[in-house]
Formats: C-alpha cells, structure tokens, sequence
C-alpha cells in the first residue's frame, strides 16, 4: 500500500518537474507528521532542495521550532526560519484576534507565513531574476478536511501573485494513516508536539483552534499557554473577544474592514482543520 502511495508522490513530482522546469526546489516543513513525511518521502526520491523554509509565526509552540531546528540540522539541510517577528501580537494590539473561520485563517496565514516565504525566495534563490519558477513542495493532503477534498482537486497550485511559484502536495492522495505507518515504519523520530497535540503546533493563531485545543496545548506547554494568557489579557482591554472566537457582530458593523484583504490563496497549514471538521465562516 505504501508502495503505491510513494510511487502515485513520484509520479507527482516528476510532471512537475517536467511541466514547470523549476530552477530551484524548496521544501516547506512546519515539524508536523505530514511535512515530515513529505520531506522524507522527497529525499527517498532523490529531490535535492535548494533550501528548506520553516514558517516562524511567532504565535506557535516553541518546542516545534527546536525540533525542525535539530531535524534539519542532522539531516545537513540548508534551512532557512522564515520569521512573522512580533506581527501577531502587533497585529491583535490594534485590531484585535483574527475571529474565527476560512477567512480569518487566510488573514493569518498571508500576514504570518505567505509574505515572508515570498521575501525569503525572492532574497536568497532569486536575486533578482526573471522567469525564476520554484517549486515549493508540502505536506498538503487532499482528505485533511472537508474544505480540501472539496477544493484541493490538483496537487499543484500556481501563487496567484507569482506564477513563478509553484506549489505542490506532494502527499496529495496519502492518508494520515499513510503518514503515520511511513515515519513509524522507517523509524523516523516524530515531533513530541505532533503527537501530544496531533498537530504541528507551529501556527496557535486561534482562526481555526478551538479552545479545547487550548486548553490541551496549554496542559503540554504551559509556557505558551502564559503566553497567550498574558497576550490576551492585553487584547480584550480594547476587543471583547477572546482568541479562538469568532468577531463580535457589534464590531463588525461598526468597523467594517478591520481585517486586510488577501487571496485565500493558502496552499500550507495542512494540520489547521481536522478532518471532516466544519468551520462557519
């Protein structure tokens, strides 16, 4: 079964290859099991990357950070943390947390990941060129949610704002399940957070985390949870919502476009909805 779905990644990659004639690959890891599994899988398959890129968001879980830290280090990966900065918390001190939803989840994703993904490419592998086309390979499957089996019908997506970047599922058709037996099964040592939080932890933005998940998360890592307390404290002085809920109805009325306007381009974050789960927007 394995077998199949390694072979169904190869023929993913090579029309890739052959369709875009990229000049350079980059592996996107956020130290989840599927981005793990997706950067195994490549290297399996023989993919040299120019680099690997992590998503520092700032909002995650900092054990995370020193997995893919060390994961990359032992594996001699030119790894570069794309970092959000203080963006979060600079962003929900003046307009409050992002709500709840689809649409609140593609805010942070272009405010904490996207725009620095672009910036690091385009100031380490470009350099000013023209007609540059990368592929970003990730760890995006088609049955994470019910969003992607509904959306997610090809495994490669073209930057709306770049044609040049290419991003490709190269685990378009695996399973959890799949991913879980390929790491356990080739004895590769999976991220502690991963499998206390069955997610990443790298993004905690609260768009698509329920409070249940907080409270788990907080449990596990009661430094960010200190965090988060205190951040929040501060925000819901000026904005009466909490992180993880949705934007008051009042507010919206009254300050419409409080939120920045962004594609909801977001071809990562594969472990933000869980599978089968309903988001309303």
């Amino acid at each position: 079964m394995l077998d199949q779905k390694i072979e169904n990644s190869k023929e993913i990659i090579d029309k890739a290859i052959l369709d875009f004639k990229p000049k350079a690959v980059v592996m996107m890891i956020s130290g989840g099991d599927d981005s793990l599994t997706a950067y195994h899988v490549s290297k399996l398959l023989g993919i040299n990357f120019s680099m690997v890129i992590h998503g520092h968001t700032g909002t995650g879980i900092r054990e995370t950070l020193d997995f893919v830290n060390l994961t990359m280090s032992t594996q001699r990966e030119k790894l570069i943390i794309s970092s959000a900065g203080s963006a979060y918390a600079d962003y929900v001190m003046k307009k409050g947390f992002f709500g709840k939803g689809l649409k609140a989840h593609s805010y942070a994703f272009h405010l904490l990941k996207m725009s620095g993904f672009r910036k690091t490419v385009a100031k380490d592998l470009r350099k000013g060129k023209h007609n540059f086309s990368v592929l970003y390979i990730n760890g995006a499957r088609r049955d994470e949610s019910l969003n992607r089996s509904k959306n997610m019908i090809s495994p490669y997506k073209i930057d709306p704002n770049c044609s040049n970047n290419i991003w490709v599922n190269i685990l378009h058709n695996w399973s959890k399940h799949d991913c879980i037996d390929f790491l356990d099964g080739s004895g590769i040592k999976r991220n502690p957070v991963a499998i206390n939080l069955c997610r990443s932890g790298e993004c905690m933005c609260g768009t698509t985390q329920s409070v249940g998940d907080r409270t788990e998360a907080s449990f596990f890592y009661p430094v960010w949870g200190q965090w988060l307390d205190h951040l929040e404290k501060q925000v819901i002085k000026k904005f009466p919502w909490k992180w993880g809920h949705p934007i008051s109805n009042s507010y919206l009325m009254e300050a419409k476009g409080q939120l920045p306007i962004f594609s909801e381009f977001a071809p990562m974050c594969s472990s933000c909805l869980k599978t089968n789960e309903k988001i309303k927007i």
